[in-house]
């Protein structure tokens, strides 16, 4: 067990590793059910330590870059320690499922209940699930149950080509057998004819201060810079810009050229005082509306259940997970966004997947997130799950 057990963890940490390079995360990351599966041994125990193991490696090394977030959005002081204790507990608890991984079947089990049942959901980073969008483009839920049922029947159907299971060729398990049913258009997804001219723009302004000059000056500098974007119908920007007090909100109206909308990221106070939605305001020249909130904002820095609102705009903020999302049509094509962290999780993408909308809106802070692969992170996955639902995506950041 030892000959397979190290080759295995270290080619696992290459697949967790490589979430950060491009789209490689979600194309190789169905390697992992193999390598689980590959695990043997003479004791039973001894081969769920080892399964274990191996999917511990794949998570640490696909979310290492945890602590250092961390350290940097939670604010000063040693917030490091949460980020590694954060960073070592969610693997661990992602990886815990695999242990009991002794069978195809089983592995696909593990792969929809992190990806649905809390704690898990929570912190499900780097799913295999998320190889069902590159498998199989256009397919909405139905690309997710061929997944699963491929992953389950795939040892029944190759069990006299035992090479299958060893590690050095889990790409051909998943490209030869998996592709059968692939979509013929697997180069690119579903671009739709849209009578919308959206664009999005990306900012560099990095996170809000306490200084309400300051704040104020932020505010007026990213006005003036959308303001310069007249040929787009609508005009998507990052991820809570600001607090969307009255007063910013008369600001912001009164900068919307007629017949334009601005999508606004905002902190945007809810009727429980104290409690905020990651939310996008629809904004046009004669008022707003909240049209998209965040289906689960960062946990335990963002999203607190067990926390009683104190109403500090100046300082941590509470914000309330919306756990569902619809798209919104607008001059008839349908739409559903992604925010920030929401971008990480299955079961905000299988939402999406279940409407297919027309367009996803990928908005974003990554100025916390420099150097940790997280943005990558967010982008691959994206990709992956917009091409299951056949969507256009269109991203803004703010860095």
């Amino acid at each position: 067990m030892r000959n397979r057990l190290v080759p295995s963890i270290l080619l696992a940490a290459v697949c967790g590793f490589v979430w950060q390079i491009a789209y490689a995360g979600p194309i190789l990351t169905l390697a992992l059910v193999p390598l689980v599966l590959v695990q043997q041994g003479r004791r039973s125990l001894g081969r769920a330590q080892a399964r274990f193991a191996v999917a511990l490696a794949y998570y640490l090394a696909g979310s290492h870059g945890i602590p250092l977030a961390a350290a940097v959005f939670f604010g000063p002081g040693d917030h490091w320690i949460e980020g590694v204790v954060l960073w070592l507990a969610s693997s661990a608890l992602l990886a815990s499922g695999w242990a009991f991984v002794d069978k195809a079947w089983k592995a696909a089990a593990v792969m929809l209940f992190d990806a649905l049942m809390p704690p898990m959901a929570f912190f499900d980073w780097i799913s295999p699930l998320t190889a069902s969008g590159v498998l199989f483009p256009d397919w909405g839920l139905f690309g997710v149950a061929a997944l699963l049922v491929g992953i389950s029947v795939a040892p029944w159907l190759h069990q006299k080509r035992a090479l299958v299971f060893l590690p050095i060729l889990p790409i051909v398990w998943n490209l030869v057998y998996l592709s059968i049913p692939m979509h013929p258009n697997i180069g690119a997804p579903r671009y739709p004819q849209k009578s919308l001219v959206i664009q999005s723009m990306n900012l560099h302004l990095g996170p809000s201060t306490h200084s309400i000059l300051e704040n104020f000056n932020r505010l007026r500098s990213w006005v003036a810079t959308a303001d310069q974007h007249k040929k787009a119908q609508v005009l998507l920007l990052p991820e809570t810009l600001l607090t969307w007090w009255p007063g910013n909100a008369h600001y912001i109206e009164q900068h919307v050229p007629q017949g334009q909308t601005w999508l606004v990221g905002a902190s945007i106070p809810l009727k429980q005082p104290g409690l905020f939605a990651d939310g996008i305001e629809e904004v046009t020249d004669h008022g707003s509306r909240m049209v998209f909130a965040s289906v689960l904002p960062v946990p335990v820095s963002m999203w607190r259940p067990w926390h009683t609102p104190t109403g500090d705009s100046f300082g941590r903020m509470d914000y309330k997970a919306f756990w569902w999302q619809k798209p919104v049509r607008t001059d008839g094509k349908s739409m559903m966004a992604e925010i920030c962290y929401d971008q990480l999780l299955p079961f905000s993408w299988l939402e999406v997947a279940l409407y297919r909308p027309d367009t996803v809106l990928l908005t974003s802070n990554v100025w916390w997130a420099k150097g940790t692969g997280a943005p990558q992170i967010q982008r691959a996955s994206a990709w992956a799950w917009s091409r299951l639902s056949g969507s256009t995506d269109i991203e803004a950041e703010n860095a």
